[in-house]
C-alpha cells in the first residue's frame, strides 16, 4: 500500500512538472511572438527583461549591451529591484560575474552572493545586503557577444534552479536575435535614407547641370533661329555668320549633354575599364579656360570586380567635379597605382583649399553630401577616403581600396 501510494505521489509530481514546463513553453512562446512585432530597440529590451522577470518569478533584472568597438557593457534598461541600483552602470568585459559572463560566454547561477568569489559590489555594481541570488545568461548572436541578461532574488527566497536556466536560455537566444534583427532593420533604414539623400542630390545636380548648360544653349539657338528667320525677311545679309555661330552653338549643347550623358553611365567604364573611362572623363571635362588637367595611371591600374570599378569612378567624378565647381585651381592631378593588393587614387588640386572640420559641420545647412557619399562608397568596398586640405594650399582626396584583378 505504501509503494502505491508513493508512485501516486510521484506520477502527480511528474504531472505537475509536466504542466509547469507546458506553462513555460507557451509563455515564451507568447515572449518570441511579442518579440518578433517590435522593430525599435528601446520598446524592445523593455520586453526582454519583463519577459525574464515574468518566466523567472525573479525581483528584477537588468539587461547589459556591449558598447560597439569597446571592452565595456552598458545597462540599457531595468526593471524591479534591480533598477535603481545598476542604472546607467558599465562593467568591463572579464570583472565581476558580469564581466566574467562576457568573457566566457558561458551563463552564471549564483545562489549565494556574499560567499561567491567572483562577486565584485564595484564592477557588478550590486550590494550584498540588498540582493542575494543572481542568473547571468550570454546574449549571443552566431558566436558574437551582444550583450548579458541578469535576473535576481528569486521570488520567495528560494534559489534559481535548472529550469531557470533553461527558460533564460532560451529567451536570451531569442532576445539576442530580435536584438540583430531590430540593429539590422536600422541600418537598413539608414542605408536607405543615404540612397534617397543621393539619389536627390544627383537629381538636383542634374537639374541644375541641365539648366545652366544644354537649356540655356538650346534657348540661344531657339533666339538665334528667330533673328535668322527675320534677317532673311529683310535682305538675307549676314545670315551666314548667324548660322555658323548658330552651328557653334548646336555643337557646345551637343558636347554638353554628351559629358552629363557620360557622367551619368560611362559605356566605356564596362567595356574597357576603369583607366579607359577616367581618362575620358577627364578629356571631355577640360576646357581651354578652365584648370589644366592631368591623368597618371600606372600600368598596374587594370579590370576590377565591376562593383569596385563604378565605385572607385563615381569617387573620382565627385572628386575632380568638387575641384572644378570650388577650388579655383590652376591644375588638377588624377594618380593612380596598385600596391599591395590595393588600388590607390590620390586627386589632387593646386586650388584655394578649405577647413574640412567646418565643411562637414555644415553640411545639413549646405544640403551638399558629397564627401559623406565618397567615404561611404569607400567603406562599401572595405577601404578607406582620406582628405587633406589646407586654406590656401590646395586639396588632396586619397582613396584606398581592397582589389582582386577580374579574371
Amino acid at each position: 500500500m505504501r509503494a502505491l501510494e508513493l508512485e501516486y505521489q510521484r506520477q502527480r509530481q511528474d504531472l505537475r512538472s509536466a504542466y509547469e514546463e507546458i506553462v513555460a513553453l507557451t509563455a515564451l512562446q507568447e515572449v518570441t511572438l511579442g518579440l518578433l512585432s517590435v522593430l525599435e530597440p528601446g520598446p524592445l529590451v523593455e520586453r526582454v527583461v519583463s519577459a525574464a522577470v515574468s518566466l523567472l518569478d525573479a525581483d528584477g533584472c537588468a539587461l547589459f549591451l556591449l558598447l560597439p568597438e569597446s571592452e565595456e557593457l552598458v545597462v540599457q534598461v531595468t526593471t524591479g529591484q534591480v533598477g535603481e541600483l545598476v542604472a546607467g552602470h558599465r562593467v568591463r568585459i572579464g570583472e565581476g560575474i558580469v564581466g566574467w559572463v562576457a568573457q566566457t560566454g558561458e551563463p552564471a547561477v549564483v545562489n549565494d552572493i556574499p560567499g561567491h568569489p567572483r562577486f565584485s559590489p564595484v564592477a557588478d555594481g550590486l550590494s550584498t545586503g540588498e540582493i542575494r541570488s543572481l542568473l547571468c545568461m550570454p546574449l549571443q548572436f552566431q558566436g558574437r557577444l551582444l550583450g548579458v541578461l541578469m535576473a535576481v532574488n528569486k521570488a520567495g527566497s528560494g534559489p534559481f534552479e535548472a529550469p531557470d536556466l533553461k527558460r533564460l536560455r532560451f529567451l536570451a537566444s531569442v532576445a539576442a536575435a530580435m536584438i540583430e534583427r531590430v540593429r539590422l532593420y536600422e541600418r537598413l533604414s539608414e542605408d536607405r535614407d543615404r540612397v534617397l539623400v543621393a539619389q536627390e542630390e544627383l537629381r538636383r545636380r542634374l537639374a541644375r547641370d541641365l539648366h545652366d548648360g544644354p537649356t540655356q544653349l538650346v534657348a540661344n539657338i531657339v533666339m538665334q533661329i528667330d533673328y535668322l528667320r527675320k534677317l532673311m525677311a529683310q535682305e538675307g545679309r549676314g545670315v551666314e555668320e548667324e548660322l555658323d555661330r548658330l552651328a557653334a552653338l548646336a555643337q557646345q549643347a551637343v558636347h554638353e549633354m554628351r559629358v552629363l550623358l557620360f557622367d551619368l553611365r560611362p559605356i566605356i567604364l564596362e567595356t574597357q575599364g576603369l583607366a579607359a573611362a577616367v581618362r575620358l572623363f577627364l578629356e571631355r571635362h577640360r576646357k581651354e579656360t578652365g584648370p589644366r588637367l592631368h591623368v597618371r595611371l600606372d600600368e598596374s591600374v587594370g579590370r576590377y570586380d565591376p562593383q569596385v570599378e563604378s565605385s572607385v569612378f563615381s569617387i573620382i567624378q565627385e572628386a575632380v567635379n568638387n575641384a572644378l565647381r570650388h577650388a579655383e585651381a590652376r591644375n588638377v592631378w588624377v594618380r593612380g597605382e596598385e600596391r599591395g593588393g590595393q588600388l590607390i587614387i590620390d586627386i589632387e588640386d593646386d586650388g584655394k583649399g578649405f577647413d574640412p572640420a567646418t565643411v562637414l559641420q555644415q553640411y545639413d545647412e549646405r544640403g551638399s553630401f558629397g564627401l559623406m557619399n565618397m567615404r561611404e562608397r569607400a567603406e562599401i568596398l572595405g577601404g578607406r577616403l582620406t582628405l587633406v586640405s589646407v586654406p590656401g594650399q590646395g586639396t588632396t582626396v586619397t582613396l584606398r581600396v581592397p582589389v582582386g584583378k577580374r579574371e
